[in-house]
């Protein structure tokens, strides 16, 4: 199979690591920053050229992948310049905080590839879930927790836009629609901006879900439990380790019987990137992420 050519928008910390994927992945073109200094850096690294604009970067490469890695404002005008050219776009998520500019992108789908950066979806732990879950019986309710502390970049948007959409894509993944969404929202650091949610979610399969995110610890936590009328299943998002944990009853007490499963740790990022331009069958579409922004937007307006 013949690699692809792809470029990145946006040479950040998370646009570095998309570079440093697609160099191994894919015929990688070139980058954009609009800070020269840390794009000619990046781009002499991996021996490929550099824009500080992105409309330069279209006339002058032959792609047909790009990567928009910007603050969420900026993603979908960007995406919808490229898609416009016939290239193949993965926006990052949230993938915008204006719905009308991300709806304007569907146009597109039927000519080009458009897919959503939610890598939660990818990590190994939740596919390796997704096929156990039937081992703990009628599953009851999903909690996700992921909290930390405050990031050091700031693109005008809260805790739920840019750790929550993560849960919400994983537990829609794992038990499909949402019919009914409550949330509540705190404002310790900022009036304007959340730093910590819960948001209760009910599915179609009748399977409560509980979120909690927050900008307020020290530590970094990244966990998911689903809860069956015959166990538990815990995973561990960064150390990709799946706990499956049964009860059985004894005439005295409950024994805990627990059991973790040998695993080969794989990268998130790789497995969405390979997906995005390799698999056609991949299911993370523009509407998949449509429907999840939709979700944490409507959770937003109810605080």
């Amino acid at each position: 199979m013949a690699k692809k050519k792809t470029a990145v928008v946006g040479a950040g910390w998370f646009g570095r690591a998309h570079i440093r994927v697609y160099n191994g992945i894919s015929d990688l073109q070139a980058i954009v920053d609009t800070n020269e200094e840390q794009a000619k850096t990046v781009a002499e690294s991996y021996n490929i050229n550099y824009y500080l604009n992105y409309s330069d970067m279209i006339k002058n490469e032959d792609l047909d992948a790009v990567s928009v890695v910007l603050p969420p404002r900026m993603i979908p005008i960007v995406g919808d310049d490229f898609a416009n050219e016939g290239i193949d776009v993965l926006l990052e998520k949230p993938l915008g905080i204006n719905m009308e500019d991300i709806q304007k992108l569907v146009k597109y789908t039927s000519d080009v590839r458009l897919t959503c950066g939610f890598i939660e979806c990818f990590n190994p732990v939740v596919e390796r879930l997704k096929k156990r879950l039937p081992e703990i019986g009628t599953p009851i309710m999903i909690s996700s927790r992921r909290i930390g502390r405050m990031p050091r970049r700031f693109w005008n948007l809260g805790v739920l836009l840019d750790l929550g959409i993560h849960e919400i894509s994983v537990q829609r993944l794992l038990f499909g629609e949402v019919t009914k969404i409550k949330s509540t929202l705190s404002y310790f650091h900022k009036e304007d901006y959340e730093d910590a949610a819960f948001i209760l979610l009910k599915f179609s399969r009748n399977v409560q879900g509980l979120i909690e995110v927050n900008w307020l610890t020290p530590t970094k936590y990244r966990k998911l439990n689903v809860y069956g009328s015959e166990g538990v299943m815990e995973i561990d998002y960064i150390t990709q380790e799946l706990k499956l944990i049964r009860s059985s009853e004894e005439p005295e007490f409950y024994r805990i019987e627990e059991s973790k499963q040998p695993y080969v740790w794989e990268e998130p990022l790789q497995r969405e990137l390979k997906a995005f331009l390799y698999d056609k069958n991949n299911p993370f579409s523009l509407e998949e992420g449509i429907k999840n922004l939709e979700i944490a937007l409507q959770c937003l307006k109810q605080d």
